[in-house]
């Protein structure tokens, strides 16, 4: 017989017994050891009779022999190997087999443990994932090969999301960087970067997905900026901390863009990373949490309070100041402060030394809705009006309420209400929220443009709208002639907050004691704050006979009818002051009553309602026209 015929032979009887005589099979594969030790088929056959016994010291030295002098020859080998690789990869499994393979790790010599990472990675072809997990496997046991190998996987990552890039931005961020942060290698800057921009990526995507607390998510990205620095010799940013105020990460970008070459990747990156911590922050709370209810809130043009000698001040003169933002609620300074850093980094990053990086950049991560948003808050904050209508048309907004109302702010803008913005008004209170909120403080400020995030609860957009309506009509004070029916409106919207407007009520009151007939056609309906009441049972008492003061209801729909106490007379009549009798006084006292009684109904209803049912005169106030388009009648409840 040949040789070839004699190791079959001899391997062949070796097989026979493995099972029933393995003493005899040990027998078989000693003496074809001695008279062939080169054969791979009797060293293999050695090491299954081996492995069978579970005698892995012995097991480990065939396996040695065998992957030292046939590496790249015998698919059975690769097979081993294989099953070898995966169960050190999934080290946690209790299987029978996988106890095998990890204890015959453990009896191979580190060099062979070695070796079978690298004849293993070498031999993947194709296989990628497979090459990649291979490398990570063998800096888990050979932490130092990373410092010659981690390149080589740094780059099969980046090649790998080209195709798959959920799966290798995972793995680069979970596996593969905590492995190397201690010692980062040197990388090429373009490598580097395109590392950073994936992992930024991937825990963007993990932000944008995930309401809960992002704190976690941003160390990570703070830490994974820190190691590609490290990588490219980059002078260190700051960790990340939540207890840090946004201000000290500015002062450092600041300071190391003084020190840093124009057009710098270091100051790209480090400003881009701080550009959306801070767009993100400024977007978390536009959406908060009160009493297990989510309430948006939406940046606005606020109102500045005026005089008579401001009238015609120019609105190109009040906006060439940037705005203030008016500290309307708790949230308010968290809000402004996030938004005012994510500007300062959006014009450092859009000037040309970085314009076209930090495009690519923005191009490349999942911020589209963010971006949107941000730009068109930002061009009602520089006033660009004709930016902000273009991009309003451009982005999808959450809801027609909020559309109204972005609508709304962009004609208060200009400085002067028009049939759309009015419109608006009428939309917004048709569709308020169930949510009812709070009212507003410092919604106008005095001699400075300013803006405020409005949350949108019923107070709010009421309180807003009502206030909308006041700084335009409220001009017609001064404006003679003033009608009795304007400064009765002005009054009942003036309920909302008495003590923002008291110069303004003030005036009112001084006009009406200037007139020897007046009619207060809403009193019944809509007058029930007590401040009020008070001051027009003064004013009745004071009334000479020479003059008329009469005070009647209306109906809604505008139209004007008598305020009757009791029963209803075939004929109505007013209540008037002109000869007075002792029946009329006590009509009188008997409305003040009734409405001071109604004192604690909701305020917010009430002018939600006066404005819906009044809309017509309400509007010939703010265009003078006889009559605008109707818009159908809501009544809030």
């Amino acid at each position: 017989m040949s040789n070839d015929e004699d190791i079959l032979y001899m391997v062949k009887q070796a097989q026979t017994l493995r099972k029933i005589d393995p003493c005899g099979a040990k027998a078989w594969i000693l003496t074809a050891q001695t008279l062939y030790p080169n054969a791979f088929n009797i060293q293999y056959e050695a090491y299954l009779l081996e492995r069978d016994g579970k005698n892995y010291e012995q097991a480990a030295k065939y396996f040695s022999i065998i992957a030292a002098n046939f590496p790249n020859q015998h698919a059975e080998l690769w097979q081993e190997i294989n099953f070898l690789t995966n169960a050190l990869r999934n080290e946690n499994e209790n299987s029978p087999e996988q106890e095998y393979y990890v204890n015959l790790y453990k009896h191979l010599t580190p060099e062979v443990q070695h070796n079978i990472f690298m004849h293993t990675i070498n031999n993947c072809g194709d296989n990628l994932e497979q090459c990649i997990y291979i490398y990570i496997l063998m800096f888990n046991k050979f932490p130092k090969t990373a410092a010659t190998q981690a390149p080589r996987l740094l780059e099969m990552l980046a090649e790998g999301m080209k195709t798959d890039p959920d799966l290798y931005q995972r793995i680069l961020v979970e596996e593969v960087l905590p492995m190397i942060q201690h010692k980062p290698p040197e990388l090429s800057p373009l490598l580097a970067c395109r590392l950073y921009t994936n992992s930024l990526e991937y825990y963007l995507r993990q932000i944008m997905d995930d309401n809960s607390d992002s704190s976690d998510a941003w160390k990570n990205i703070f830490k994974v900026l820190m190691i590609c620095g490290q990588m490219m010799g980059w002078e260190p940013f700051l960790p990340f901390s939540k207890h840090v105020s946004q201000n000290v990460y500015w002062e450092k970008l600041v300071d190391i863009l003084s020190a840093s070459p124009a057009g710098s990747s270091q100051v790209l990156f480090y400003a881009t990373t701080l550009f959306i911590y801070s767009l993100h922050g400024y977007i978390r709370n536009c959406r908060l949490k009160i009493d297990d209810t989510e309430i948006s809130h939406v940046l606005v043009e606020g109102f500045m309070e005026w005089s008579a000698e401001e009238v015609d001040r120019t609105s190109e003169v009040q906006t060439m100041e940037p705005p203030k933002f008016s500290l309307t609620t708790s949230i308010s300074p968290e809000l402004s402060k996030a938004f005012l850093h994510a500007a300062q980094c959006w014009q450092l990053l859009n000037t040309d030394q970085f314009q076209r990086d930090f495009s690519q950049l923005m191009l490349a991560l999942p911020l589209a809705p963010w971006i949107s948003r941000f730009l068109f808050d930002l061009a009602i904050y520089f006033g660009h009006r004709d930016e902000a209508n273009k991009l309003m048309a451009e982005m999808t907004t959450e809801s027609s309420l909020v559309q109204s109302l972005q609508i709304l702010s962009l004609n208060l803008m200009q400085g002067s209400m028009t049939l759309q913005g009015f419109q608006c008004i009428l939309k917004i209170l048709g569709e308020l929220p169930p949510t009812h909120g709070q009212q507003l403080d410092n919604m106008t400020l005095k001699g400075h443009r300013h803006m405020i995030f409005l949350p949108l609860t019923r107070s709010a957009l009421v309180q807003y709208c009502t206030r909308a309506i006041i700084s335009r009509i409220s001009r017609k004070l001064f404006e003679p002639p003033c009608s009795d029916r304007l400064l009765g409106d002005l009054l009942v919207l003036l309920q909302i907050n008495l003590l923002d407007d008291v110069p303004l009520i003030q005036q009112i009151f001084n006009l009406i004691n200037q007139r020897k007939t007046f009619n207060m056609r809403t009193l019944s309906n809509y007058i029930i704050t007590i401040d009020i009441m008070e001051e027009l049972n003064f004013m009745w008492n004071a009334q000479q006979d020479e003059t008329n003061f009469e005070l009647t209801g209306s109906s809604p729909g505008g139209s004007a009818t008598p305020l009757i106490v009791g029963a209803v007379p075939p004929q109505p009549r007013r209540i008037g002051t002109r000869g007075a009798d002792k029946g009329a006084r006590d009509e009188f006292k008997a409305l003040i009553r009734q409405q001071i009684s109604r004192c604690n109904e909701n305020i917010i209803t009430l002018l939600a309602n006066f404005i819906t049912q009044e809309q017509l005169t309400l509007g010939q106030y703010i265009f003078g026209i006889p009559q605008p388009p109707p818009i159908e009648t809501i009544v809030i409840k």
